[in-house]
């Protein structure tokens, strides 16, 4: 590495990034170093938040005066861009995840333009090296041609072979972290001004708006009186990422703080309130500029093209802003906030006429039930791919008239004469079937025709209902030619 002229100064905690590709190994690598198991419980096996980490470290070299380390860890996929470009603009140093029998993906390149973006030192980490055939000079030369000055070239940039799912490499890594923090002197350089960033975001069902920010700057407390977007407010508590609550914290340390008034944006500096003046906003400002947009449509265009709508609840800021930055543009967003999907946002959306798309929430029994009665159509994901995979079909399923929503699914068993009429004697295998629920019969993967459940009985008696491993006998309102083993699917 490179000499550089050394000058007296007080060392404070690395922040570090780590980027790369989508499933290159960032989150392994970091569950590696926390000795956790965040990547198992991930779904998708990708990290769809931006997560912040400390370790406390003991260097074997004594003079090295860094006690701890803060990591990042941002996702790799592509609709999580943003998230990445802010993970480096905060971060002191970046680790490049590069899978070894993988190379160089998009978003590696994209990685290493926000690390050079943000000029700051970066150590590339060649993950996956226990696999057979990993050629790591190939990858050098990859890496040299997407802008990376390598140290065994003459640059800066070192590289470090490693194992995440192994432990190999693990402690050469963290010792090269330390060297670049040292010969960078990363230090408080304002430790007097309070200033932090905030990462990620979210409504917690016991807490309220919370958010995780890194400390910049400064020193934060409980007590202390802030004010991040014009917000002032009092920090109410501190915890760290294990959830032990602290008392205070320093430049390079992470932390969720508590006493927010509402949500605050991503990105946003915090600062003390004794020490910047609040700005207030400009609303009449931004009122005219949305006023004008719709002006710029010719009204012919506006009338054809009907737009669907959506309702897009999350389970963070940053996942918010990944989605409705990721969708297409033949779509309306009608709302789009943070927080668990409730009654009143089925009702808006029956109104509007939108779809409700949710991520990462748990769905309250009563929600669905409104949504079921409203007809109303919610679907919720999980792993952020699959929602924009999905969400094209799904749209072109509602211009056609053709998405249902499943309510439940039964099965014939018997078929009983009544009346001049046909009772079906059915097994609820899903959901649950009920009295004027509209129907579609299905024979294999043919649909037999539609109809409504016109009454409901278990043995004799009258029911409104029969839930899933219930037994009942259906009477429809118009007669078909039914089967036994035919499935009888009710529909939203």
């Amino acid at each position: 590495m490179k000499t550089k002229t050394k000058t007296e100064f007080i060392p404070r905690t690395p922040v570090v990034t780590v980027l790369g590709h989508v499933d290159h190994g960032k989150t392994t690598l970091l569950d590696t170093i926390r000795k956790t198991r965040v990547a198992a419980k991930e779904h998708g096996g990708i990290t769809q938040h931006i997560g912040a980490y400390q370790i406390d470290i003991n260097p074997t070299n004594k003079k090295v005066g860094y006690k701890k380390i803060t990591f990042i860890d941002t996702p790799g996929h592509e609709a999580f861009a943003k998230m990445r470009i802010r993970g480096a603009q905060v971060a002191n140093l970046a680790i490049l995840v590069v899978a070894g029998n993988d190379g160089i993906k998009p978003q590696t390149v994209e990685s290493i333009n926000h690390i050079k973006a943000a000029n700051i030192p970066c150590i590339v980490a060649i993950n996956k090296i226990d696999l057979p055939d990993i050629n790591i000079e190939n990858i050098k030369k990859q890496l040299t041609k997407s802008g990376l000055k390598l140290e065994e070239y003459g640059g800066e940039t070192p590289i470090v072979p490693i194992s995440a799912m192994n432990n190999k490499g693990i402690d050469k890594l963290i010792e090269m972290i330390l060297l670049l923090s040292e010969f960078n002197q990363i230090q408080d350089k304002n430790p007097d001004r309070l200033q932090a960033v905030v990462i990620e975001s979210y409504i917690s069902k016991h807490l309220g708006p919370v958010a995780t920010i890194i400390l910049q700057s400064g020193k934060l407390k409980t007590g202390q009186d802030v004010i991040c977007d014009n917000q002032k407010f009092r920090i109410r508590a501190i915890y760290d990422w294990n959830n032990n609550t602290l008392q205070e914290i320093y430049a390079g340390d992470p932390g969720l703080i508590l006493g927010w008034k509402y949500l605050s944006k991503v990105g946003s500096s915090l600062y003390d309130a004794n020490q910047v003046a609040i700005t207030l906003p400009q609303p009449n400002k931004i009122t005219k500029i949305e006023e004008t947009i719709p002006l710029s449509i010719p009204p012919e265009k506006s009338i054809t093209e009907e737009k669907i709508k959506l309702l897009l609840k999350a389970d963070t800021t940053g996942t918010l802003e990944a989605i409705t930055t990721g969708l297409k543009h033949n779509l309306e967003i009608i709302l789009s906030q943070v927080g668990a999907i409730s009654e009143s946002d089925i009702l808006l959306a029956r109104t509007t006429k939108a779809l409700v798309i949710g991520f990462g929430l748990k769905i309250p029994e009563n929600v669905l039930k409104l949504a079921q009665t409203e007809k109303v159509i919610i679907k919720n994901y999980s792993i952020i791919y699959k929602l924009f995979e999905e969400i094209e079909e799904v749209v072109d399923a509602v211009k056609k008239g053709n998405l249902i929503d499943i309510l439940g699914e039964a099965k014939v068993i018997a078929l009983f004469p009544y009346d001049d009429e046909t009772v079906a004697g059915v097994k609820v295998i899903s959901g649950r079937i009920a009295r004027g629920d509209q129907i579609k019969i299905m024979r294999q993967d043919n649909e037999i025709g539609r109809t409504r459940v016109k009454s409901l009985k278990h043995f004799k008696e009258e029911v409104n209902r029969a839930e899933q491993g219930d037994e009942a006998g259906v009477l429809f309102a118009k007669k078909l030619d039914i089967l036994t083993s035919d499935s009888i699917i009710a529909i939203g």
